[in-house]
């Protein structure tokens, strides 16, 4: 348990021993600076879980306080909303400290995201990516959010939301603004001729289900130099049951062409144009989106560097493909 501030004593002013380990002003993240590190397993031997380890340390520097205070009380619930404005977080991010990944996190923060499509596959890519400390998160999509859409959403949607009748892009910016900042609405569908609001971004979610769109897009974010993971699904009835792909590709380099080019491309999506989705099919594809975004930004090891990977539903197998020209990456 690290401690932050003199070392506690009891209510005689003794150190309180059984606490020691070590002690040594050290930064476990920016600007989070701790003064000591303290041991003390319980008499059973280990914690239950992290509860039991936190109000185990709370009784033993807690009951030392409360014998000069009986009405000292450190176990207040109170949310800790976050200072910082430019912290990305309306309140403070605990999850990445109690695991010891924040330096991993940072890694993320200077990232100014774009999700193009924010259907099922596309509003599970925003449901994670708001849990990471990126910039900002663009959300480009000017359809209506209709009574369907709320079957392929994360999270719970009301009768009264879907009466008002907002697009997905306004709807997801305040349902995931009460969390963080940063979040940027964009009322339209993006188009040919207006490519170019996406040249400020560092990286893009393609999540279209329209072939079509895909065909100028993907390209055109090539041109631009904006890596991207391009998702979708090819399902279809067979008999009483589905089956089918979940794709995710991406582009990391212009030499990679994100262009359409028919049978054995790395871009071919031509075979994932049937428009069946199924909730946990679209979380899926936006959970692999995700993590191939983190492998490019180093948060996860990647030893294969896949271009392009595939999973089948029946049989439970995961196929992956390079890209074209591996060794040219930015």
């Amino acid at each position: 348990m690290y401690f932050a501030g003199e070392y506690p004593c009891d209510d005689r002013g003794a150190p309180i021993e059984a606490l020691r380990n070590s002690s040594k002003r050290q930064e476990l993240a920016e600007g989070f600076w701790v003064d000591h590190y303290f041991s003390a397993r319980p008499f059973a031997g280990r914690y239950e879980d992290y509860h039991h380890k936190l109000t185990h340390y709370e009784q033993v520097i807690g009951r030392c306080a409360r014998r000069i205070d009986p009405g000292a009380v450190s176990r207040t619930g109170q949310l800790v909303l976050s200072k910082d404005r430019n912290d990305p977080f309306v309140f403070m991010e605990t999850a990445s400290s109690r695991a010891g990944i924040t330096r991993l996190n940072e890694r993320l923060s200077r990232d100014r995201i774009g999700i193009v499509g924010l259907g099922g596959t596309g509003s599970y890519i925003l449901d994670y990516v708001s849990k990471t400390r990126v910039a900002e998160i663009h959300l480009f999509d000017g359809d209506r959010f209709a009574q369907h859409n709320a079957f392929r959403a994360p999270g719970p949607t009301t009768a009264g939301e879907l009466e008002r009748k907002t697009t997905k892009a306004q709807l997801y910016c305040e349902r995931y603004g009460r969390m963080r900042r940063g979040i940027v609405a964009h009322e339209f569908n993006v188009m040919p001729n207006n490519v170019d609001v996406l040249d400020k971004l560092n990286f893009v979610f393609v999540a279209v289900d329209d072939n079509d769109t895909r065909g100028w897009l993907l390209p055109a974010l090539d041109a631009m130099g904006i890596p991207f993971v391009d998702v979708g699904m090819g399902i279809e009835q067979a008999g009483e049951r589905l089956l089918g792909v979940i794709r995710t590709s991406f582009c990391e380099t212009p030499s990679s062409s994100a262009a359409p080019r028919g049978d054995g491309g790395l871009w071919d999506v031509g075979e994932y144009e049937r428009n069946v989705q199924i909730v946990e099919l679209n979380a899926l594809n936006a959970a692999l989106a995700v993590i191939r975004w983190k492998k490019h930004r180093g948060f996860y090891l990647d030893l294969g560097r896949e271009g392009r990977s595939a999973y089948t539903i029946d049989g439970n197998h995961m196929s992956n493909r390079r890209p074209e020209n591996p060794g040219d990456r930015r």
